[in-house]
């Protein structure tokens, strides 16, 4: 009796290793390649429920050529985890935008509109000065439609913009960092 090590998946070449399922039952591919893995649409994802292997469908990756209607950019790679398609995202550098939203007068707590509406306070790095703001406790974000942020009347135009809670300071500028992801 023989024991196999590793089963290998070439059918031309018998100890041709690049592609092996090892003694674990792990796949193994050993080559500096790449794989190609299978592409569509969102409407082309395949039907992962009532199946018959897996049960649940998890473990399923494919490459969604779709845009993405906030980014405009293809969504890319995702995955089935949970019952659900999920984008897999990895770490990337996005662009960083500075707005200077000028000097406080020591009265004024509202600022902007900002340039760019960003997910929640929790994604901008705000500064007054060389200060950093924190998120709720020094400052909100607030939508003004109509001039709605002041009251009827007000100054402010339609736009988001950053209410503190207590004035800036004469002369110290407000400083509003973009383009940090949730």
């Amino acid at each position: 009796m023989r024991f196999l090590k590793s089963q290998y998946v070439s059918k031309y070449s018998p100890n041709d290793n690049t592609v092996r399922v090892n003694s674990y039952g792990r796949g193994v591919m050993d080559f500096n390649g790449a794989v190609m893995i299978p592409k569509g649409t969102t409407a082309q994802r395949p039907q992962l429920t009532g199946v018959r292997h897996p049960i649940d469908g998890n473990g399923y990756i494919r490459y969604n050529i779709d845009n993405d209607a906030v980014t405009g950019q293809p969504i890319g790679i995702e995955a089935y985890v949970g019952g659900a398609w999920q984008v897999v995202r990895g770490p990337a550098v996005g662009a960083v935008s500075i707005e200077t939203l000028g000097p406080g007068d020591a009265t004024e707590t509202v600022f902007g509109p900002l340039s760019k509406v960003p997910a929640s306070a929790n994604n901008i790095i705000v500064l007054v000065e060389n200060v950093m703001q924190i998120p709720t406790t020094n400052f909100t974000l607030e939508q003004s439609a109509g001039g709605s942020l002041a009251g009827p009347g007000s100054p402010y135009a339609d736009g988001w913009y950053l209410k503190f809670t207590s004035p800036v300071p004469l002369a110290k500028n407000v400083t509003v960092f973009f383009g940090f992801a949730n």
